[in-house]
């Protein structure tokens, strides 16, 4: 444990207690029952809201200030910084385009030999120059992409003494300016390299050795020493041999605004970095104005109300409830379900699945909400779709892989009379988790007794109190 954690375990403030609240099909349902009580009317007295309207002071406050600091900064010239600084920061955009295709496995690999020199940079970490190692290929471990395996690159980085002590390299932090640190072997993730060298040096066969490492920094340091207008780095296309159209036109676009650059009159201005630096303060208090008027306008607005109406769509278009949002025949069905996916469970009964099962059969089922398993997922592919037209956030294979089989043949034995120590021989489950699943199953059979009362099915009523019992 580094100092800064115990610190903030035994010093540190306690965690804000935060509303989870957040709507339910059940909850919408019920509320549009009541006549006097309406969703919206929940929404705006929750206590999830009530802590955003709180918040409002604070945020009203934070606008103010970040104002006042940015009408206080003054710029001579500022239309032509201005000016500068965007073309200045469209290059950034544009360089970090071209590392995107650089750093492509396929093209950066063949240059990642032991010596290479590379820059790393990790969020507000910046290791500076580092010299490559080795690298590897991350088993059992795909990309955000699934297109391309993930590698990791062993570099030799100057690192402070406090964050390496431990050997934990992956916490590992760059040493600070002119701090006498310690060379250290950190595994870095490919898109941290923000630069690859043309150059590279010769490395010991063992690095282990403290005396060894530290060779390796006066060994960069003497590469930057010999560089003063920066390391040489590899060319995109004459080096790396990258042929790909689209490179070519960002390129292009890099030279026109490079030449727009040089060609802007501030470029060659004495006074250049202390105006593009107030510049890039007034751009950053800028962007801090806007995401505070943002949580201002999302703190005075009711919350979840986008959600709210979309699930009210969804409940429309099932026939849950009628366009006028009058609770119908199936919404009151799913009034009585809480404990289980209650439009799934509603959809199985109004399409008869429980009626043709023996009282046996129906904890098996209920217990996994398919009855048999392909019917239950086209109900749910169903409800799925249906939710997606209605812009809910929702996946149909993550809808579909909640509801598990895996306890079907468990549930079936015990209803038919198995001890609790036969069932626990037929799954790897965990004996609390089979009994957890058994009292939640005896809850929806009592919820789904009353569902059936609520449209008169009694067989269906009475198979679901038979069970239960």
């Amino acid at each position: 444990m580094s100092p800064s954690i115990g610190k903030q375990l035994l010093k540190g403030s306690a965690d804000p207690l935060n509303s989870a609240f957040h709507l339910t099909y059940n909850m919408v349902l019920n509320l549009l029952r009541v006549e006097e009580i309406n969703p919206e009317y929940m929404l705006e007295k929750s206590f999830y809201q009530f802590q955003h309207y709180r918040a409002l002071p604070g945020v009203v406050e934070k606008i103010e200030k970040y104002e006042a600091q940015y009408n206080s900064i003054e710029i001579p010239n500022e239309e032509g910084v201005v000016t500068y600084f965007k073309i200045r920061q469209q290059l950034a955009k544009l360089g970090k385009e071209i590392q995107e295709f650089t750093h492509k496995p396929k093209y950066c690999l063949p240059f990642l030999q032991p010596g290479r020199l590379v820059k790393v940079k990790n969020d507000d970490a910046d290791f500076g120059w580092g010299v490559v190692v080795n690298f590897c290929k991350k088993s059992n471990v795909k990309s955000s992409t699934d297109s391309e395996p993930l590698y990791v690159v062993e570099v030799l980085v100057h690192c402070s003494k406090d964050s390496v002590k431990d050997a934990a390299t992956e916490a590992a932090k760059p040493a600070a300016p002119g701090e006498t640190g310690e060379m250290q072997v950190v595994p870095v993730m490919l898109h941290l390299l923000t630069s690859i060298s043309s150059v590279r040096l010769y490395i010991p066969k063992d690095l282990r050795p403290f005396d060894n490492r530290q060779l390796m920094l006066k060994s960069i340091q003497e590469v930057q020493k010999r560089f003063p207008d920066g390391v040489p780095l590899l060319d995109p296309v004459d080096d790396m041999g990258i042929k790909d159209p689209a490179l070519k036109k960002v390129i292009q676009k890099v030279e026109a605004f490079e030449h727009r650059m040089y060609s802007h009159p501030l470029h060659s201005d004495p006074n250049l970095e202390a105006v593009y630096s107030l510049c890039e303060k007034k751009a950053v208090i800028a962007a801090d104005v806007r995401t505070a008027k943002r949580e201002l306008k999302k703190a005075r607005t009711v919350l979840q109300m986008d959600k709210l109406k979309c699930r009210k769509r969804v409940l429309r278009r099932l026939g849950f409830a009628s366009p006028s949002d009058v609770i119908e025949m199936k919404g009151r069905v799913a009034c009585e379900i809480s404990s289980g996916d209650e439009l799934l469970l509603t959809e199985m009964v109004f399409n008869g699945l429980f009626n043709d099962l023996t009282a046996s059969e129906m904890p098996k089922l209920t217990e996994t909400l398919a009855a048999p398993l392909r019917q239950m997922q086209e109900c749910a592919k169903r409800i799925a779709k249906v939710s997606a037209d209605a812009k809910l956030e929702v996946d149909e294979e993550t809808y579909l892989n909640q509801f598990k089989p895996h306890l079907m043949d468990v549930v079936f034995a015990w209803a038919n009379g198995a001890t609790f120590a036969q069932i626990c021989k037929m799954t790897d489950v965990f004996e609390g988790s089979i009994i957890r699943c058994m009292r939640r199953l005896e809850e929806v059979l009592r919820q789904m007794c009353s569902a059936a009362k609520a449209i008169g099915n009694t067989e269906l009523e009475n198979k679901f109190a038979e069970e239960r019992v």
